[in-house]
């Protein structure tokens, strides 16, 4: 049986990031690293058979590049500004590979099925070969593993009544690729959805001469927020540019780092403070709003229902060819707020009434967040802080610490896993009036304006509050990851072993920032060299801390996807900063005081990271 000393699972964005850092840190000889993806080619959700005509970044030349390997606009036939169409980021992350050599270190079309964790320590990995005519079931072992398969890799899809009735194609967004062919001669189409896959999939859709009927379920976050350009005295604003500056990050109660704390402190601990607080985020809903066109009646079905306070990454970036809001006026995409729910031969029916022909049904409804890997043995997934459902109060048996987690055995989650339910379910408790109490907005739920509940253009205010007056009340059912630094398992155990990771388990626009802080962190946890000291109590601590403040910033009620994993907008740069304070580096980029404070930061100002690591661990060393 091949044995490995790191295993990395996913060939994308994150897992490159991993791979070089790894090697580049001498953590294990290359011949000695693999990488298994399930995709025919490199690049994860830019792989070339995941692309389709339209297909591009939220983010512009220079934002989305690692720090040591630009995007050259003469290599790439880029312009500053741009938007980065799909199939020149798949080129770019494949001569990132080859450049590096990580190209070698892959084997593609295999999908591992069960992580079983041996008696020693070590992993064994049953997985299936496709690259053959018939799939081979394989095994092979690794000392690490590295889990980078994203949050993008499984998709959602959810199930109608009647659709083994329906004669059209019926499929989720990930498969558009697949089905181009079969969408030839469509006249009407649903796209059930209003994230940005939806608004992506309308957009080719409508484009072909079709109509679009994009369907939102009421029940859900509605509309994702679409950013256009902001023009303020004469400067130009992108969501990109706000949530990457210091100055406006200010303004998110972020938990993570140290940096500016007390300015932080003032907003989000004083009354005058979240006044002023307030009053960035709802002029940011004026001026998106504004920028966006909102105001059009045309568009009243499609204004979001929640304050860009808890926007979260379904926002949809407008970086379309043509005006796609202009495709509404003219009726080549139609919206409605309802609920599927029925499928005839060539009907949707919806639960406002309403029948609509339909030719073909996509579904833009997310992906399911747990990783598409079978742990074992029973009851590990639990103890190394996958999703789950805490065990109700009632069921407990065991009792809880005094303090809720300064005290632990070494045991695994099937030793005691009524007390492990009972344990998170307290500890989710005390940190959920923690956190309200030092950030009062999190404890009520978004304030949600939709288009029945408007009588007029005059109603549609979000006001200055962003929040209701509902208590958002703890939910028992919502367990989202509990990975410490959203990275590593945070049982006793696995701190000590130190042979698991997870990289990109959550979603940010300023996704290769925090992806090269995450590979450096990994790095530095697998070889015992972090500053920060693990004790079992404090990092089980911290870690319900993390999840359970995201499960409050980014609701489900806006469209947030916090109750599942980490969803990074305004709060992305100061999260880099925490990792790399674990790391002793510079969280401080920029020449001087100023520029840290209102330039944005990009890839560029990461550059040289893993060497400044690497001789700050010489220097301790010596």
């Amino acid at each position: 049986m091949e044995h490995f000393d790191i295993v990395i699972v996913g060939a994308g964005l994150h897992g490159l990031t991993i791979a070089r850092t790894l090697v580049n840190a001498s953590l294990t000889r290359p011949q000695r690293l693999i990488i298994l993806d399930e995709g025919r080619s490199i690049g994860g959700t830019w792989a070339a058979e995941r692309l389709y005509s339209g297909l591009k970044t939220n983010n512009v030349v220079g934002s989305y590049e690692f720090s040591d390997f630009p995007t050259k606009p003469g290599r790439y036939g880029l312009k500053p500004g741009q938007h980065i169409p799909g199939l020149v980021v798949h080129r770019y992350l494949t001569d990132f590979a080859s450049y590096f050599g990580l190209d070698k270190l892959v084997r593609h079309q295999v999908r591992v099925e069960v992580a079983s964790l041996q008696e020693n320590g070590t992993w064994e990995l049953d997985y299936k070969d496709f690259s053959e005519d018939r799939p081979q079931t394989r095994k092979l072992t690794c000392d690490k593993l590295v889990i980078a398969t994203g949050l993008t890799s499984e998709a959602r899809m959810p199930t109608f009544p009647g659709s083994s009735n329906f004669l059209g194609p019926l499929f989720h967004a990930k498969g558009l690729h697949e089905h181009l062919q079969d969408l030839k001669g469509c006249e009407e189409m649903i796209v059930v959805g209003g994230n940005k896959s939806a608004w992506d999939v309308c957009y080719s859709v409508a484009m072909t001469g079709a109509r679009a009927h994009m369907v939102i379920r009421p029940s859900g976050g509605g509309p994702s927020w679409v950013w256009r350009p902001m023009y303020l005295f004469g400067a130009k604003f992108t969501l990109a540019r706000l949530s990457s500056t210091r100055l406006f990050c200010w303004f998110d109660p972020g938990p993570f780092g140290s940096s500016f704390s007390s300015v932080r402190r003032f907003l989000h601990g004083t009354i005058l403070g979240m006044w002023i607080a307030w009053a960035f985020w709802a002029a940011l809903d004026f001026f998106a709003a504004t920028a966006t066109g909102y105001g059009d009646p045309q568009l009243r079905m499609l204004r979001p229902w929640t304050s860009t306070f808890w926007m979260g990454n379904s926002l949809s970036i407008h970086n379309y060819e043509t005006d796609w809001l202009e495709l509404v006026r003219k009726g080549r995409i139609v919206v409605h707020h309802a609920d599927v729910t029925l499928l005839e031969e060539t009907t949707v029916r919806l639960s406002d009434g309403s029948s609509l022909k339909a030719d073909a049904v996509a579904c833009c409804t997310g992906w399911k967040c747990m990783p598409p890997i079978i742990f074992k043995p029973e009851g590990i997934a639990e103890e190394i802080g996958l999703p789950r459902e805490v065990t109700s109060h009632q069921q407990s048996t065991g009792k809880a610490s005094q303090d809720g987690f300064n005290q632990f055995e070494d045991k695994t989650a099937s030793d005691e896993p009524v007390a492990q339910g009972q344990r998170d379910r307290d500890i989710r408790s005390r940190v959920h009036s923690q956190i309200i109490m030092r950030f009062t907005q999190l404890g009520f739920s978004p304030k949600r304006i939709l288009p029945r509940d408007c009588k007029s253009q005059r109603d549609w205010s979000l006001g200055l509050k962003p929040h209701s007056s509902t208590p958002l009340a703890l939910d028992p059912g919502e367990t989202p990851y509990q990975l410490y630094r959203f990275l590593v398992p945070p049982s006793p155990r696995f701190l000590r072993l130190r042979n698991i990771a997870f990289i990109g388990m959550h979603r940010s626009i300023h996704a290769v920032i925090v992806a090269q802080a995450q590979a450096l962190w990994i790095t530095a946890f697998f070889d015992r060299r972090l500053l920060v000291e693990l004790e079992p109590g404090v990092v089980y601590h911290e870690t319900i801390w993390h999840a359970e403040y995201e499960r409050l910033r980014r609701p489900r009620e806006s469209g947030g996807s916090g109750a599942s994993f980490p969803d990074l907008v305004f709060d992305s740069i100061p999260y880099t900063d925490l990792l790399l304070e674990d790391l002793g580096l510079r969280t401080m980029r920029k020449r001087n005081l100023w520029a840290n404070i209102v330039q944005p930061h990009l890839p560029a100002d990461y550059k040289g990271l893993l060497e400044e690591w690497l001789a700050k661990s010489r220097e301790r060393v010596s």
